[in-house]
């Protein structure tokens, strides 16, 4: 196995092999870093259904991944040492795997966007899910009093 050269992580809202962040990714220089983590899990009520079927999700994306060759480090939830916070586990897997660069897609929630700016060595790239960007978007709002979808 060849050493790895870069860390992309993958969020709960990210699980499909078309995302971003992989489109240049190796599967034999990446690893994919997926976890669960409590505070992404309570930073707002979630009914227990709903983490369950989340956390069901992305154990079989990652299983898939495994699959097609991927390197995957995935971290449960009732893993002792699951720091609880994404941007431990994200210092958690470079302690593990090496100080690697980071890639991630665009999160598609503010705070967390907020939190991936602050990780070193960490290149976030745009999801093109999306309609539009947060900058196009940006645009045709301005001067708008009010925003509805009709």
């Amino acid at each position: 196995m060849t050493r790895a050269s870069e860390i992309v992580l993958i969020s709960g809202d990210q699980l499909t092999p078309g995302i971003s962040s992989l489109r240049d990714a190796s599967p034999g220089e990446t690893i994919l870093l997926m976890a669960e983590v409590a505070e992404e899990a309570g930073y707002v009520p979630h009914h227990r259904k709903k983490l369950a079927f989340l956390f069901s999700a992305m154990r079989h994306f990652a299983e898939e991944m495994r699959v097609q060759g991927w390197r995957v480090d995935y971290v449960r939830l009732d893993d002792p040492d699951n720091s609880g916070s994404l941007g431990g586990e994200v210092a958690r897997a470079r302690k593990r795997h090496g100080d690697l660069p980071l890639r991630v897609t665009e999160a598609g929630e503010w705070r967390l966007v907020e939190t991936m700016r602050s990780w070193t060595n960490c290149t976030i790239i745009a999801d093109d899910r999306f309609f539009s960007t947060p900058d196009q978007f940006a645009a045709w709002a301005e001067g708008r009093k009010t925003l509805r979808m009709e």
